[in-house]
């Protein structure tokens, strides 16, 4: 057998179920391993990357499947859901737009905001390796918590985003109408990730709870990727779909 190249990545003592691990680990994956962009590997494939056995490669993928990140063909294989590939758009809308649209009155409220050091993956689309501003926001309606987004900016941008302006405006408001930059186009993704514990309190679930994650990663004219974001939102509390022009619509909210 080959070498397992993502055994690491798991934990068989964990209190996660070692199919769940492999499933978010794949979920992760999907739109920036050149392995699992429009078909994954083979289930006997997987079962050599991650060393674990099919019945927990067949789980894993069937947990992915029910919540449309992949579809199984029988015969052909295991393909990303339509949703979950990479989508490219060329205006972008906050969540709070989102939610207004689909007729809740949403509250926002900053729930983070500080000069950190970025993750690798942020570090290395925004192209820097100092600190960056990190914003979190929280979003409820009467009926409780919506969803959380994270949002990132380089160091340029970090020094024009006030407190007072990351409280009251949302994200694109603040790239579009305050500085007024120019969005050549936004790289959209969708996927699964874990709520860490300042999230979960907000969303009221249990800290590592599987979350749907829409990742945005917007880049200005004359400026290169000037923000990464990301909505975190509990599995069915709302249905995402990318249109012919790649950009993102909610369909529905729970």
């Amino acid at each position: 057998m080959r070498h397992a190249v993502f055994s690491s990545d798991l934990d068989p003592n964990g209190p996660t179920p070692l199919y769940l691990q492999v499933g978010h680990h794949i979920s992760g994956l999907i739109g920036k391993d050149s392995r699992f962009m429009e078909r994954l590997p083979s289930e006997a494939e997987l079962c050599q990357m991650y060393g674990v056995s099919r019945i927990t490669v067949r789980q894993a993928l069937s947990y992915l499947a029910e919540r449309d990140v992949v579809v199984r063909q029988h015969g052909r294989g295991t393909f990303v859901g339509a949703l979950h590939r990479p989508g490219r758009q060329q205006t972008i809308h906050s969540f709070f737009e989102i939610l207004a649209g689909k007729g809740l009155s949403p509250e926002m409220t900053l729930l983070d905001y500080r000069m950190r050091q970025p993750p690798e993956e942020v570090a290395k689309a925004l192209s820097v390796t100092g600190d960056t501003l990190f914003i979190r926001r929280g979003y409820r309606s009467e009926e409780g918590p919506l969803g959380v987004t994270e949002v990132f900016y380089p160091g340029p941008l970090a020094e024009l985003v006030t407190p007072e302006l990351a409280a009251r405006t949302t994200s694109a408001s603040i790239l579009q109408d305050v500085l007024k930059l120019r969005i050549s186009h936004a790289d959209i993704s969708i996927g699964l990730s874990r709520a860490s514990q300042d999230v979960a309190e907000w969303l009221k679930v249990d800290t590592g709870a599987p979350l749907m994650r829409i990742k945005r990663v917007t880049t200005c004219t004359g400026h290169g990727v000037c923000e990464y974001s990301r909505l975190l939102v509990t599995e069915g509390s709302a249905d995402f779909r990318i249109n012919a022009d790649g950009e993102m619509l909610a369909e529905g909210m729970t």
